[in-house]
C-alpha cells in the first residue's frame, strides 16, 4: 500500500493520520509509516492497525481488543531511550479515503508510536563486515545497549506497579539504530495480541523464537533467548539456526569463542538452553563474558601483528654485538703500526748471557746491519704488538757476538717504552670505542690510525658529533667518522642507529631536552593494544612537547594517534612539526576514532611532537611511532 490518499483515526477525527506505506506485518496486524499534521507541518509516526474485516470473528476481535488496550496502556508508562514511545491507541473506523469513514463497516484497533529514523538491525549489520576494530566496537556497543534496556524492562522498573514488560517478538527487524548509534526496541508484541487464533509459523520470527513460544508462552526468558540469537546474527552475519542445540553449537564454533575453554563456552551458550530457568538472568552480565572473549581474542591477534610489524625498528633487531677482543697475542690491524722509519732501525737483541759462548769470535769488522738479523722477531718486540704480557724471549742465533756498545742497552729500553705507550694508547682507543658503540651492535673500529700515531685516547663525545665530510677525512680532520677499507664496520649515526637499521622506534630514541609532560608506555585505543606509545594526560596544565634530532637521516614517521579507551574525556589535539616550520600534521582526535598517519620527514634536522592542553582534553596516545629510512 503506497497511496497517500488513505487515512485512519479515532471516531472523533477519522482522518487524523495519513498512511504513506506499509513497513511490516505480523499475524493480522500491519505496520504503516504515516504522518500527522501539527502546527502547520507534518510529523512522521508509525501506526499499527488490526482490521476486523480480516478473518477474525467478532468474538475473537472483542477479546483481542481488550488485550490490545491493556498492552497499549502498559507501553505508555515506558519512557526511556532505547524503547519506542507510544503516542496513543484507539478503536475506530477501518482504513479509508478522506471523508469516507462513515461509508465503511467494521472496526480497527490502532496503536500509534513515535517514528525512529534509522536502519533496522538487519540493514545496519549488512553495512558492516566486522573486519575493523571500530566496527567490532560498534556491534558490541549496540548489543550492550539492548541488553541493558531488556534487563530494565524485565526488572519491573519500567512501570509504577513493578510489572514486567516483555517484548514478545524480539528480532533484528524490531530493533532500529539511528545515525547516532542509539538502538531502540520497536513494535512490542507485533503479533502477540493475535496469538490466540494464529498458528505458530505465522506469529513468531524463525530462528529467534525460544522453544516455549510453540506452546504460546512468552516470558522474560523468551526475550533472553531471542537476544542471544540476535548476538549470534550480529557476530556472524548469518541467520541463527532454528533449534536451540544447533544454535548453541554454531555460537561456540565462532572464532571468538572457539579458543575459549569448555567452561567459558558453556556460560556463553547457556543463553540457548531449552529450559528458560537455565538461561542467564542478567543479559548485561552475559554480555561481559561475550565482550571479554571478543576483545581478548582480537587484542591477542593484533598484539602479535604489532610485535611482528614493530620488530624491525627495535634495537633488539640490530645485529648482535661483536665478540669482545681476546686478550691473547692477537695483532692489531696494520693501521695501528708505527709509521715506517726512513731507514732500517737496528733491532735490539736480549742481553747476552754471562757464560762464554761456544762460537768463535770473528775478527773485528763492520757493524752488523738489520738484514743480518733473523726473520723471526721475539714476541713482544717490533711491530707485532701483543695485548698480553709477552713470554720470555728465546735467544735468537746471532752470526757473531759483539761487544756491548755504549748506549745499546739504553736504545732497547727506549724502544720498549715507546712500544708500551703505543699498546696503552691502543687499549684506551678500544675501550672508548666499545663503551660508546656497544649498545648498537655495530661498534666502531678501534684501530684508527690517528689515535695510534698520536698515542692519545679518542674523545668520548665523538659518538654524538656529525660524521666528517670526505674532504675532512682526506685532509686528516676528525677521526670520528666511519672507518673505511677492509674490515671496517658501519658506525652509528648521531641519532643512535647504524645506517643498516632501516626502521627505528621513536620511543627508544633520546629526546633533545627530555620528554617533558610525555610518558612512554602501553596503551589501548579503540580496543587495540599498543606496546609502545607516547602518552599525555594534561588536563588544564601546559602542553606536552618533545623534540628529537633526526640529522637528515630518516624519510618517514608513521604513527597512530587517538584517545586512550579509559580516558575521562573524549578528544585531544596532536601536532607534528619539522625544523620550526608550520605543523606537518595537526588534527583533533576523538575517542574510538584513531588516526593513522605517515609524515614525510625527509631532510629534516629536528622533529617536534606536541599535544595541546585543555581542561576538556582526554588522555592522548601517539602509538607505535616509527621512523623509516
Amino acid at each position: 500500500m503506497t497511496s497517500q490518499n488513505l487515512h485512519i483515526g479515532p471516531d472523533s477525527a477519522a482522518d487524523r493520520y495519513r498512511l504513506l506505506r506499509s513497513i511490516g506485518r505480523g499475524g493480522e496486524a500491519v505496520l504503516y509509516l504515516a504522518e500527522i499534521e501539527l502546527a502547520g507541518g507534518s510529523e512522521p509516526v508509525v501506526v499499527k492497525v488490526l482490521d476486523s474485516k480480516t478473518t477474525i470473528t467478532p468474538d475473537v476481535f472483542d477479546r483481542i481488543s481488550h488485550k490490545w488496550n491493556e498492552q497499549a496502556e502498559l507501553l505508555r508508562f515506558v519512557h526511556r531511550p532505547g524503547v519506542v514511545g507510544v503516542r496513543e491507541h484507539f478503536e475506530g473506523p477501518p482504513i479509508h479515503r478522506p471523508g469516507e469513514s462513515s461509508t465503511l463497516t467494521g472496526r480497527a484497533l490502532v496503536l500509534v508510536m513515535n517514528h525512529v529514523d534509522g536502519l533496522d538491525l538487519r540493514d545496519w549489520r549488512a553495512e558492516r563486515t566486522l573486519t575493523t576494530a571500530a566496527e567490532r566496537r560498534e556491534v558490541m556497543r549496540t548489543l550492550e545497549q539492548l541488553a541493558e534496556v531488556l534487563d530494565w524492562l524485565h526488572s519491573g522498573k519500567a512501570t509504577p506497579s513493578g510489572r514486567q514488560v516483555i517484548h514478545g517478538d524480539l528480532s533484528p527487524g524490531n530493533v532500529m539504530v539511528d545515525a547516532y548509534g542509539q538502538a531502540t526496541l520497536v513494535d512490542f508484541g507485533l503479533s502477540k495480541l493475535t496469538a490466540d487464533h494464529q498458528t505458530a509459523e505465522v506469529w513468531f520470527t524463525p530462528g529467534y523464537a525460544a522453544p516455549e513460544v510453540f506452546d504460546g508462552k512468552r516470558t522474560p526468558g523468551t526475550d533472553r533467548y531471542a537476544f542471544g540469537a540476535i548476538a549470534y546474527f550480529m557476530l556472524s552475519g548469518e541467520s541463527p539456526p532454528n533449534a536451540p542445540d544447533q544454535l548453541a553449537r554454531a555460537m561456540a564454533a565462532l572464532p571468538q569463542f572457539a579458543v575459549l575453554d569448555a567452561g567459558q563456552r558453556a556460560r556463553i551458550t547457556s543463553i540457548y538452553a531449552g529450559d528458560p530457568a537455565e538461561r542467564p538472568v542478567s543479559l548485561a552480565g552475559w554480555m561481559k563474558d561475550v565482550r571479554h572473549a571478543v576483545v581478548s581474542t582480537t587484542a591477542s591477534s593484533t598484539s602479535q601483528r604489532s610485535v611482528r610489524d614493530a620488530a624491525p625498528g627495535r634495537p633488539a633487531a640490530a645485529p648482535p654485538l661483536p665478540p669482545p677482543p681476546a686478550y691473547a697475542p692477537v695483532p692489531l690491524p696494520p693501521a695501528h703500526a708505527p709509521a715506517p722509519a726512513p731507514h732500517p732501525v737496528p733491532q735490539t737483541l736480549p742481553e747476552p748471557v754471562p757464560e762464554p759462548l761456544p762460537q768463535t769470535v770473528p775478527e773485528p769488522g763492520p757493524e752488523p746491519v738489520q738484514e743480518a738479523l733473523p726473520a723471526t722477531v721475539p714476541t713482544g718486540y717490533g711491530p707485532a704488538y701483543s695485548l698480553a704480557p709477552a713470554p720470555a724471549p728465546a735467544p735468537a742465533p746471532a752470526p757473531a757476538p759483539e761487544r756491548p756498545r755504549p748506549g745499546k742497552r739504553r736504545t732497547g729500553l727506549i724502544l720498549g717504552a715507546v712500544g708500551a705507550v703505543v699498546v696503552i694508547a691502543a687499549l684506551a682507543v678500544l675501550g672508548v670505542r666499545l663503551l660508546g658503540d656497544g649498545d648498537e651492535g655495530t661498534g666502531r673500529a678501534a684501530d684508527q690510525k690517528q689515535s695510534a700515531d698520536s698515542g692519545s685516547a679518542a674523545d668520548p663525545t665523538e659518538a654524538d658529533s656529525p660524521a666528517p665530510s670526505p674532504s675532512e677525512s682526506e685532509s686528516g680532520g676528525s677521526s670520528a667518522g666511519p672507518t673505511t677499507g677492509p674490515g671496517a664496520t658501519a658506525s652509528p649515526s648521531p641519532s643512535g642507529f647504524a645506517p643498516d637499521i632501516k626502521a627505528a622506534d621513536l620511543t627508544v630514541m633520546n629526546p633533545v631536552d627530555g620528554l617533558g609532560e610525555f610518558t612512554v608506555g602501553a596503551a589501548k585505543i579503540n580496543t587495540k593494544q599498543y606496546g609502545a606509545a607516547f602518552l599525555a594526560e594534561l588536563g588544564c596544565n601546559g602542553d606536552a612537547i618533545a623534540e628529537f634530532d633526526l640529522n637528515r637521516e630518516w624519510k618517514y614517521l608513521d604513527f597512530t594517534a587517538g584517545i586512550e579507551d579509559g580516558s575521562a574525556h573524549e578528544k585531544g589535539r596532536v601536532s607534528v612539526s619539522l625544523d620550526g616550520q608550520p605543523a606537518a600534521f595537526s588534527e583533533l582526535v576523538a575517542l574510538g576514532k584513531p588516526i593513522t598517519k605517515r609524515v614525510d620527514v625527509n631532510g629534516a634536522l629536528r622533529l617536534r611532537i606536541k599535544v595541546d592542553a585543555g581542561c576538556d582534553m582526554g588522555k592522548v596516545v601517539i602509538a607505535a611511532p616509527q621512523l623509516t629510512r
